[in-house]
């Protein structure tokens, strides 16, 4: 299985490999039908645009021609160089921006521009620019000094200047000396400790299946990069060893790495011994989920979001009309879905929340996790709720995740809405769907609203999507009250 000499690295790989070196070598070796499609890398991509797009209003061009004629913007420059040793490194630039200098070309020069998501700059940001700056470089035969990184806020392009160190540029040769190394290697590079970059990979299932099988540390929640290599020094390296180990024992060797190991020795042997038993595990016997047993009815509470302006399209309820411990149709649940199409829309969104939440005065709302009272409280402040009015919704929340998280050790690698679901035995409508494609799915949809007046069928399919995580997080419930 060795790799092909003449076989070019390219930016692409190099990204795969700075996130994680097993995901560079699956790319050339794995088997592609094992591979899943995620919406990640589609919304990346219109991230980008949206950000060039802003560039683009300046005279631009394409390719090295557009360069040799000076123009301010460069689209679609391909380069290729062997920037270490027997290997051709090559990197689609999609974008360069004119600067000083003194080029091949004239008294001008060429730097490099990427588009990033997420709060902040990377390693990966900056080695990807330093590719694509020491690939101009030997284009233009002049120095790339800088780099520049847009970001989009709020609906406002940001741009961010990169210094392009001697640091910089020696890491980048470093990695790319690593990576050759790893992708020569007739088997894959070791299972990332880190595994909650596994949650947007498309390999995820594929290296779930390999740690699952060989017991790895990492499969425990609560267990991450550093944890795990405690535990290697003190003799633990897999899930079985971790479940056998008394607990006073484990807490004593962790001590020494910093009470806050120590502490959490408890926790994560019954972790294990959930996950190595296939069981879930009762953390407070003696308490009662009267909260849950008692209510006449209840409303189950969830949204979407487009993080990337903080705007919470979606706010989605079902109503359940009895208790929890009678059976539930599931077919005939009402579900509102409760659109807010623009930011500056919140005073007619609120209204409808607030007449809904009055409509059914009294019933608990259940959610999953911390997201949904927080922005809903957050709006109400906005649209001027009185104090008691934001006191008494929010004493109606009951946070499942908490109460989950403080009831049971259940058999799951974390403790998200889909991992406890799917062990309780609930199953989306939709398969292989996320929140990341219901974002997809609302801006393609935005855009054909706005294109030519026709709404796309996305719609329902994010209707269909939070449809299903309120009754996810309401099977939940269920669950919870039937082990009592």
């Amino acid at each position: 299985m060795k790799c092909n000499k003449s076989k070019p690295i390219n930016d692409h790989l190099l990204r795969s490999w700075i996130r994680c070196r097993r995901k560079a070598w699956l790319e050339i070796y794995g088997d592609k039908q094992k591979k899943l499609w995620t919406a990640h890398s589609t919304l990346q991509l219109n991230h980008q645009i949206d950000c060039f797009h802003n560039l683009a209003q300046k005279r631009y061009g394409i390719g090295i021609q557009a360069c040799e004629e000076g123009k301010n913007i460069v689209y679609g420059v391909r380069l290729k160089f062997p920037l270490i040793k027997n290997r051709i490194i090559k990197g689609n630039l999609p974008i360069l921006k004119k600067t000083s200098g003194e080029s091949i070309w004239g008294n001008f020069s060429y730097q490099p521009v990427l588009a990033r998501q997420g709060k902040k700059i990377t390693r990966e940001h900056r080695l990807i620019l330093s590719m694509a700056g020491l690939l101009i470089n030997n284009l233009q035969k002049y120095p790339v000094q800088k780099g520049l990184i847009l970001h989009k806020e709020n609906e406002i392009i940001k741009v961010e200047k990169i210094k392009l160190t001697d640091n910089i540029n020696s890491d980048l040769i470093d990695s790319l000396l690593n990576l050759d190394r790893d992708i020569e290697s007739k088997t894959p590079p070791p299972i990332t400790s880190n595994r909650k970059k596994c949650t947007i990979c498309s390999w995820r299932k594929d290296c779930e299946k390999v740690a699952i099988k060989g017991g790895y540390l990492s499969e425990v929640s609560g267990i991450g990069a550093k944890r795990e290599l405690l535990l290697n020094k003190i003799g633990i390296n897999n899930i079985e060893e971790l479940a056998k180990i008394k607990h006073y024992k484990l807490k004593e060797k962790l001590d020494k790495f910093g009470t806050q190991h120590g502490n959490i020795s408890k926790q994560i042997i019954l972790q294990a011994q959930s996950q190595s038993t296939n069981k879930s595990i009762k953390l407070n016997p003696a308490k009662e989920l009267n909260n849950l047993r008692n209510a006449k009815g209840f409303l189950v509470y969830d949204i979407e979001s487009d993080p990337d302006i903080k705007h919470d399209f979606l706010h989605g309820f079902i109503r359940i009309p009895n208790y929890l411990c009678k059976d539930i149709n599931l077919k005939t649940i009402k579900y509102s879905p409760l659109l807010n199409l623009e930011k500056n829309t919140e005073n007619f969104l609120w209204k409808r929340i607030k007449r809904k939440l009055n409509h059914h005065k009294g019933l608990p709302i259940l959610h999953f996790g911390e997201t949904e009272p927080i922005s809903l409280l957050k709006l109400g402040l906005r649209q001027g709720a009185r104090p008691d009015e934001i006191d008494a919704i929010k004493k109606r929340f009951i946070d499942i995740h908490l109460l989950i998280k403080e009831y049971y050790c259940l058999p799951v690698r974390n403790y998200g809405l889909k991992s406890i679901a799917e062990y309780i035995g609930f199953e989306w409508e939709q398969s292989n769907i996320d929140g990341a494609r219901a974002l997809l799915w609302w801006r393609q949809w935005k855009e054909s609203r706005r294109l030519n007046n026709i709404y796309s069928k996305n719609l329902n399919s994010i209707f269909k999507y939070n449809r299903d995580d309120c009754i996810a997080t309401l099977m939940i419930a269920k669950w919870l009250i039937a082990q009592e």
